[in-house]
């Protein structure tokens, strides 16, 4: 049973800060659109290459099963298991719920309906290979889910999950405080569904709610300072709900530099920009990490979300804007020392005075729509600078999203090497956003923008901006609505793999990806165009192909509208 437990929460790590996770959850929504180092990539513009047979979306698909699968085995057999103690049994059958419901939880927001019979009854152990393959409806997979993080939770039977945080030797896993996240957002999320029940709007609010209450007896409160939930060696803080580990063994992790296994933590190198090319003092370091160009953050996440960028400090603690030198032998015309700024990644409001002089500075500059003209500052050797030179929609050079960077030691120092950092899945803040959506649903305003408030001020620059970043909050809630609640999960959750399943929920993916990430990223490419049908992702060709369905007129596994 310790072991299938372990199996079972190592499936996540193919899902959670993968490129291929983060490519379902990130890329083809408002926050982020791609970067120089791809070229129309199909879930961002959702041109005809997304489709059946696109490999990255069959991946959650595929480990899903694999998981729940194992989670069955071991509620069904671990009820009459010997050698454990009840309560270490009851414990491990309550995470195995807790496993179970989150990999469907990804199923039902990624794909819709999903299957429940895997070759021997819904929800009971398959152990023989098994072709025929049916589709439950989602409203089917929103009652599992349900069924089994309230029964965890519930208190009842002596079968929930700990109240307590795990011990320090057992963190990242799940406890009662992770179930009842979830639970919170699974019923927020089947209350905007077609599948909608009554009263689930209020089932999110209470559910969130008695974690919010009770938080001391959960073990869990908001850190003081925002910069620390993502501080390198702190994941495991009392903000952080759940969170899926790495660990630094080759023999279990082959976290190597390149050509590793699918599993690999990249989140540290996804949202990088091409800082060390054809700039002044800079190499590749572990520091800033390796680049995959990949996720660019649009001109509105930038300058819209987080326009207030003096009362407000979750740009400065969640983006990278200033790289220093740390190589004086490359490209330094102008004597940079070691520690120098070399680049500046200019905010929008500060842009008309720095771009009056952006052409003699020692250093770098990039403004939303300039940058130091690379012929003035390198010379005329500079005339082959020309990646910069017109700066195309910071496709290529950008803020960086820091939440993740990783500097652990590597060996050689390479900077190649993958991250082994925990990644937060869950955390408290998102629990008084859930809240508050939920009490605006519910039309209580007063109380969502008072739930608001409480990550707004936490997120105050200092004590004396918490009255600005307060005062506004019922006001503007009142005037914009979800897309104000929606504004607000992006200064808080940028990049930690929410969004795209945010939009979807509140059925707003189209209207906002149209208004905010409608350019093409660069010259030639596609921009993002998402039709009605791109709310679900398509089922993988190979399931269809390597299934029979009895239930279907043609014997094929349903396939999603519009695919």
């Amino acid at each position: 049973l310790n072991s299938g437990i372990t199996a079972a929460y190592a499936t996540f790590r193919n899902y959670y800060a993968t490129e291929s996770g983060m490519n379902l959850t990130v890329y083809g929504t408002d926050e982020f659109t791609h970067g120089q180092q791809q070229t129309n990539p199909p879930l961002n513009t959702y041109n005809n290459q997304l489709n059946p047979s696109q490999g990255q979306v069959g991946v959650p698909w595929q480990r899903a099963y694999t998981a729940i699968n194992t989670c069955n085995g071991i509620i069904e057999l671990g009820a009459t298991a010997s050698g454990l103690s009840e309560t270490d049994r009851n414990t491990l059958i309550a995470e195995a719920k807790f496993i179970r419901a989150n990999w469907y939880y990804v199923l039902v927001h990624q794909f819709g309906g999903a299957t429940l019979d895997l070759g021997s009854g819904p929800l009971k152990f398959n152990t023989s290979t098994e072709n025929i393959a049916s589709r439950d409806e989602a409203s089917a997979i929103y009652d599992v889910i349900i069924s089994d993080l309230t029964s965890i939770t519930d208190g009842a039977n002596n079968d929930d999950l700990p109240s307590s945080r795990p011990a320090a030797g057992l963190a990242g896993h799940a406890w009662k405080a992770s179930a009842l996240h979830l639970l919170a957002k699974v019923y927020l999320t089947r209350a905007w569904s077609n599948d909608a029940q009554s009263g689930d709007f209020q089932k999110a609010y209470d559910t969130a709610m008695d974690l919010i209450t009770n938080s001391a007896t959960y073990g869990v409160s908001l850190l003081p300072n925002f910069a620390d939930v993502f501080r390198e060696g702190n994941e495991y803080n009392s903000e952080s709900i759940w969170q899926v580990n790495w660990i630094d063994n080759v023999t279990f992790n082959n976290n190597t530099a390149f050509g590793g296994p699918a599993y690999q933590n990249l989140s540290h190198v996804l949202f990088n920009c091409f800082y060390h090319d054809n700039t002044p003092g800079l190499v590749r370091d572990v520091a800033n990490g390796r680049l995959y160009v990949r996720y660019t953050p649009t001109d509105w996440l930038v300058n819209t979300a987080f326009g207030d960028k003096i009362n407000d400090s979750r740009f400065d603690k969640s983006f990278q804007t200033v790289w220093r030198v740390n190589s004086t032998t490359t490209r330094n015309p102008k004597n940079l020392v070691l520690g120098d700024t070399a680049i500046w990644i200019v905010p929008a409001h500060l842009a008309a005075q720095v771009e009056l002089t952006k052409d003699s500075r020692r250093y770098v500059v990039f403004t939303p729509r300039q940058a130091t003209n690379p012929g003035t500052y390198f010379g005329a050797s500079g005339a082959g600078y020309a990646d910069y030179d017109g700066y195309n929609d910071q496709n290529k050079y950008y803020p960086a999203l820091s939440k993740f960077k990783s500097t652990q030691p590597r060996p050689g120092n390479d900077p190649n090497v993958m991250s082994v950092r925990p990644f937060i899945v869950y955390r408290f803040a998102e629990t008084y956003l859930i809240a508050a959506e939920a009490a605006f649903k519910l039309n209580e305003v007063c109380g969502a923008a008072d739930l608001i408030n409480v990550v707004r001020a936490r997120a105050a620059a200092d004590a004396s901006k918490v009255a600005a970043m307060t005062a506004n909050t019922l006001a503007d809630l009142t005037a914009r609505g979800i897309d104000y609640i929606l504004d607000e999960r992006s200064r808080e959750l940028a990049g930690e793999q929410m969004r795209w399943t945010d939009l979807v929920r509140t059925q707003k993916l189209i209207e906002r990806v149209n208004l905010y990430n409608n350019y093409p990223a660069r010259p030639g490419a596609t921009i993002p165009n998402p039709q009605s049908f791109h709310v679900l992702r398509p089922i993988p060709q190979t399931q269809i192909d390597a299934s029979v369905d009895p239930t279907t007129s043609d014997g094929k596994y349903p396939q999603n509208p519009g695919y």
